[in-house]
């Protein structure tokens, strides 16, 4: 299930005069914000790198400063537990439709107005409560699809 997805990243970011070469020192390397109910957990730490760099004269390779940054990003408490709860309704509409259908089906249950519209208003109903689900695709899209959140990054 989405909300329960967790993702994790590594990126590493510097700067070069690109007249001399030489690293510019880069103070903070951070997300600044998410979409969504998504919580960034982020921190950056000072490293260095190999940085190459045609010098006209050939390949030249040189040490510059960087920031490496790693970032998680989960969903927060409150949408995985309206997620469960959901999980829950739906199940249960699923489960009690089926259930009638089959009394119904073995001549158990008489069959009249009411009883015969539950499993058909379940059915319309079971869209709807999955369409609450957090980053949910509308009704009747690829199943296959998936949620990539966006972030904007501070250098």
């Amino acid at each position: 299930m989405v909300p329960f997805h967790h993702y994790s990243f590594n990126a590493f970011a510097f700067a070069v005069d690109p007249t001399t070469n030489h690293s510019i020192h880069v103070a903070v390397f951070s997300v600044l914000d998410a979409l969504g109910d998504f919580i960034v957990r982020s921190h950056d730490t000072a490293d260095t790198n190999e940085f190459t760099y045609d010098s006209g004269n050939g390949l030249a390779t040189t040490e510059v400063e960087s920031r490496v940054l790693r970032a998680e990003i989960t969903r927060s408490a409150i949408a995985k537990a309206f997620t469960i709860c959901l999980f829950l309704v739906n199940w249960t509409l699923t489960v009690g439709s089926v259930y009638i259908t089959a009394l119904v089906a073995s001549r158990m249950l008489e069959a009249d107005s009411v009883v015969a519209t539950l499993p058909f208003s379940a059915s319309l109903t079971i869209p709807m409560v999955r369409s609450l689900y957090v980053d949910s695709q509308p009704s009747g899209t690829s199943i296959g699809q998936s949620c990539t959140p966006s972030f904007r990054f501070a250098v």
